[in-house]
């Protein structure tokens, strides 16, 4: 296993290296891209019961 850089000019490189390991897993990719939300039918709506497919 590689360990982490150190030293003072390090900064833009564990930074990069931290986005890419966030954006390699799965469960940040669906909180933050927002395409589950955009998938769900109810929208992430708290207290959605169905969906009205027609008004009486």
């Amino acid at each position: 296993m590689r360990r982490k850089c150190r030293g003072l000019r390090t900064a833009r490189k564990l930074r990069n290296h931290r986005c890419e390991e966030k954006s390699d897993n799965k469960k940040y990719k669906k909180a933050h891209l927002g395409t589950a939300l955009k998938a769900n039918p109810f929208g992430g709506a708290a207290h959605a019961k169905g969906i009205v497919l027609e008004k009486v």
